[in-house]
């Protein structure tokens, strides 16, 4: 089969480079995210003769917010509507579905736009993931947290991906930055409770289907140097038929002491965060130990002073990950 040139977007290469609109300059943004947003907005608001043509690969604008933040977290996306007055000025224009690049699937290549437009900015971020280079990643059931979080938000290079939360109880989320968390608040949240956001509908049917009752969330230091925010810890601590549960991992069990949270004394941000995560320690006793879990309640532990070695098959999974094992 043939590939056909995506068609070029109608009107925009109606000027040669650098005519005169009125003596406006024009400036390509590539990247309909908030740094693309951000970046035609001081351009507006620097100059009155400055004209921007924003660019994207998918359809849709607004990147990272659109499907980088979580479905409960509407306040967050609250900026877009910022976002939308920027466009709707009539020195802005949108183009999506253009793919900026130099293979053959590509609409335009970078040095066409050069060619049209007194500057270029390349605002598109990163689309790629970094891989852990673990024994057993590749197996079905692994994946990163980006891909997820973009099926989940209807990102359209993931609309077709199907995935089954139904095979086993327990997670394994490798990280505890903000998104880790979100991934964590997302497994074990009731489906009816995240039904009414605007997250997709098959990301509700799998999670209705779900069987998932203990989500594990690991890290590689300790509680006071976790990437998390206290926000995003104390929200998921509240979640009604979840427990939080806190792991120190062996021989570092002062970690937590009131000792270590006096040396914070000055250090208002990451006290708030040891006291929160001391107190949820302290509510499961020694916080270490998979204890029984009520029925219908899910838990989820933050499991410090782990490092993943290897991802492990389940025997009859046929090729599908059934274990993570850290040390």
């Amino acid at each position: 089969p043939t590939t056909e040139p995506a068609p070029e977007p109608a009107g925009f290469w109606s000027r040669p480079p650098s005519a005169p609109i009125g003596g406006a300059w024009r400036v390509a943004i590539v990247g309909s995210g908030p740094a693309g947003f951000y970046t035609a907005d001081a351009l507006l608001k620097g100059s009155k003769d400055v004209r921007v043509d924003i660019f994207d690969r998918l359809p849709a604008p607004f990147g990272l917010v659109r499907y980088g933040v979580a479905p409960d977290h509407p306040e967050v996306k609250n900026v877009t509507e910022r976002f939308t007055g920027i466009a709707a000025s009539p020195r802005v224009r949108f183009a999506g579905n253009v793919r900026v690049g130099d293979g053959t699937a590509s609409t335009v290549t970078v040095e066409e736009l050069r060619g049209h437009y007194d500057a270029l900015v390349l605002a598109c971020g990163a689309e790629g993931d970094r891989r852990l280079n673990l024994p057993g990643e590749e197996l079905r059931g692994v994946s990163s947290a980006r891909e997820f979080v973009a099926w989940y938000n209807g990102h359209p290079d993931f609309a077709r991906e199907r995935w089954d939360l139904s095979r086993g109880e327990t997670a394994v989320i490798v990280g505890q930055g903000n998104v880790a968390l979100d991934v964590a608040r997302v497994l074990a949240k009731r489906a009816s409770d995240i039904a009414p956001t605007d997250i997709t509908c098959a990301a509700v049917a799998a999670l209705e289907a779900s069987q998932i009752r203990r989500v594990f969330v690991v890290g590689r230091r300790g509680p006071l140097q976790a990437a998390f925010t206290t926000k995003e810890c104390r929200e998921l601590s509240a979640l009604e038929g979840v427990r939080v549960r806190v792991e120190l991992g062996e021989g570092a069990l002062d970690a937590l002491s009131e000792s270590a949270l006096e040396a914070l004394k000055d250090d208002r941000p990451r006290r708030r965060a040891a006291e929160l995560l001391r107190k949820l320690w302290l509510a499961n006793g020694d916080g270490s130990g998979v204890q029984p879990l009520p029925s219908g309640e899910r838990e989820v532990v933050l499991a410090f002073h782990l490092s993943p070695l290897r991802f492990e098959a389940a025997p009859a999974e046929g090729g599908a990950a059934g274990g993570a094992e850290g040390g």
